[in-house]
């Protein structure tokens, strides 16, 4: 299948996606020349989405090494969107000690871009327990009167 490049952004990130093969020949070199057209036009901040490729090989490969190269050269950076070996989808196609940076979430990829973001994290237990806690208290206050200090019932 031939290398089809849709492009979006999020947040001033410009976002690849790519669907089809990512071998040597046409589909390597149609996304060389996207990456290095968006470098030409002062782009430098780009995520490829690798989710829908089927295959790619060390020319695909290469291409990415190269231009990612090419981006932090000029102070730019190239990262990766769900790298994935096809027929294992659970398995990365990179080493963990590559150079190329690699994210399985698009908001982690882009969230990269920004080094100061702090992404806050949230424990789902104690989101269920304060929930628990705040409709058993509902509860509570809804059915007992509330006496004031001086005798006097309040609601």
């Amino acid at each position: 299948m031939k290398l089809q490049i849709e492009q979006r952004e999020r947040e001033n990130v410009v976002i690849l996606d790519l669907k089809g093969q990512l071998t040597q020949g046409d589909e390597d070199l149609s996304l060389l020349k996207r990456l290095l057209s968006l470098l030409d036009s002062r782009c430098q901040e780009v995520i490829v989405n690798l989710q829908e490729v089927s295959s790619i090989d060390a020319s695909g490969l290469a291409t990415l090494a190269f231009c990612a190269t090419r981006f932090q050269d000029v102070g730019g950076r190239v990262v990766l969107l769900n790298p994935r070996r096809l027929g294992r989808p659970d398995t990365d196609i990179f080493e963990p000690n590559t150079a190329l940076e690699t994210y399985q979430e698009e908001l982690d990829a882009v969230n990269s871009f920004f080094p100061d973001r702090v992404v806050p994290q949230y424990d789902i237990l104690e989101f269920v327990q304060k929930r628990k806690q705040r409709a058993a208290n509902h509860r509570v206050g809804s059915t007992a009167p509330r006496i004031d200090p001086k005798g006097a019932n309040a609601r």
